[in-house]
This record gives structure tokens, C-alpha cells and sequence, in this order.
């Protein structure tokens, strides 16, 4: 039975989703084993002769789905431990053979991803067709006039991704802000391959601009975040995540989990002979 290898913090944030690929794979061909970092770079050797091509032992199956083991922050030795640790681990997943999901790249931790959710929201607006449901950033030298409570600014912190809105409490600009979409419904897409699963109804227009935007960035696993109007005919690019977490499944871990397994079954089937023996 061909082993899978699955990346991902199975004791907290992904601890349900953790559960629900483990059911979704017992029904499967393959054997699941859940991995950190630390664990996945303890439990494989990188060889590399002199012109020859790098070799890999164990070369398995590799679902990447975390950016990073959960521990905190502990002394200067075990920080320096854990970065070596995640360089070890991208290597192993960049270097691996075997059909890797969001297989990361020399650019980014996924696929051609960028380091904030809000710069891949603005890059999107080179897809065509969806640059209308992009809004633009504004800077401003002075504060933004919304001092009437209908909270029409919206402001991204590029940090953390999270959203607030009115106006900032610090008098210094220049102040950055965005349009808010106000009675508009929030709907997370959950984009596998080229399937797409969400807990709640979504237009058919807008589950497509999510493969097409999962595809730009060369990610196999995506949630988009659209904000729906009430008449849903317009919908607003809201926000792109490239990991998965309990909370971010959009149509919900079981349904995500399961459409995973069928992902791994289609790629191994997909190899050729002489690939499926490197």
C-alpha cells in the first residue's frame, strides 16, 4: 500500500481537518501518516552524487498543508532548530517526485503564492475578467471622510489579514483604505484541483474565478473569500488563503478531506511508468 505523507498540525488548528483526512483515507488505496516538520525531515534523506539527478528516500506522496510546526516561541537555539527544520521540510517538498499538493516553489511556500493573502487579493487583478471584483487600495494624506457611521472604509492589515473599519486612531498618515461592501454575505470557496466544494450557495461565476485564481497561483488547495451582494450578481474578491485550518474549509473539513483523497488517487493514476519507478 502506497503511503501518503501529510503535513500538517494534527493537535491544533487543523486538529478536526486532521481527523476528517484520516477518515476520508481509510476508504482509499493509499496509508495516511501524519507528519511535522521535524518529524517528515527526521524520517528522509536527501542524496546528491556529482552529475547525478538528487535522490530522495522514502519519495512519497506529500500533502503540504502547514507553513511551519506549531511549537512557540522557545529559546535562540530551538528558533534556529525549528528554521532549519521548515528549510529541511520546503526542500523535501520542492525536491520530491512523487505528486506533491501545493507543491512549493524557489519563490514562494506554495506554488507561486505571495507572503500576504492581501498582495495575492491585488494580484488577481491580472486575471481577465476579475478585476472588477478587485477593489483598489486608496492612499489618502489626511483621514478618509467616514465620520457619518456607515463604516465605508475598510482597512487590511497586511500582517495578520485581518479587517477593521472606520477610521484609524492615529493621526499620522498617509492612510490606506479600501471601499467596504456593506449587507454583502461571506462565502468561502474551498478550490481542490479543479473541484470546488462550499458550505453555503455560491454563483456558479463565482466558483469558477475561484479555480481560475487557485490555477494563477499555481495552488492545488485554496480557499477564495468572496463577499455576495443581496441580489448576487456582484461578487467582491474579499481574500486568498493557500493553507487550510478548521476554520477556513469552505464547504466544511469532511467534504475538503474527501475531495483531497480523490485528488492524490487521480495524480498517482495519472503518472507513467517511468515515473511511477524513479
Amino acid at each position: 500500500m502506497t503511503e501518503v505523507v501529510a503535513l500538517l498540525n494534527h493537535e491544533a488548528r487543523q486538529a478536526g481537518f486532521a481527523r476528517a483526512l484520516a477518515s476520508a483515507f481509510q476508504a482509499s488505496e493509499f496509508e495516511l501518516l501524519m507528519a511535522t516538520h521535524r518529524e517528515l525531515v527526521a524520517d528522509v534523506t536527501i542524496a546528491q552524487s556529482v552529475g547525478d539527478q538528487h535522490c530522495l528516500d522514502p519519495d512519497r506522496p506529500l500533502l503540504w498543508l502547514s507553513p511551519a510546526d506549531s511549537a512557540g516561541v522557545g529559546s535562540p537555539d530551538e528558533q534556529f532548530l525549528a528554521a532549519e527544520n521548515h528549510a529541511a521540510a520546503r526542500s523535501i517538498a520542492l525536491l520530491t517526485r512523487s505528486p506533491v499538493l501545493n507543491r512549493p516553489s524557489s519563490v514562494s511556500a506554495c506554488g507561486r503564492f505571495p507572503p500576504s493573502s492581501a498582495i495575492a487579493v491585488r494580484r488577481a487583478r491580472q486575471i481577465p475578467g476579475l478585476a472588477d471584483g478587485v477593489r483598489p487600495e486608496g492612499f489618502t494624506a489626511t483621514l478618509p471622510d467616514d465620520l457619518d457611521g456607515t463604516n465605508r472604509h475598510e482597512l487590511y492589515d497586511y500582517s495578520t489579514g485581518g479587517s477593521s473599519y472606520g477610521c484609524g486612531t492615529d493621526p499620522v498618515g498617509p492612510f490606506r483604505s479600501r471601499a467596504a461592501v456593506p449587507h454583502a454575505r461571506l462565502v468561502k470557496v474551498s478550490v481542490i484541483g479543479t473541484r470546488t466544494s462550499t458550505a453555503t450557495t455560491s454563483p456558479p461565476a463565482t466558483t469558477d474565478a475561484s479555480v481560475r485564481i487557485a490555477s494563477f497561483f499555481e495552488l492545488d488547495l485554496a480557499t477564495v473569500w468572496w463577499l455576495i451582494d443581496d441580489t448576487e450578481a456582484a461578487a467582491t474578491l474579499a481574500r486568498i488563503d493557500c493553507w487550510i485550518s478548521d476554520f477556513n474549509c469552505g464547504g466544511g473539513v469532511g467534504e475538503v478531506a474527501a475531495a483531497i483523497a480523490a485528488w492524490v488517487s487521480a495524480q498517482m493514476s495519472a503518472r507513467t511508468p517511468a515515473e511511477a519507478v524513479r
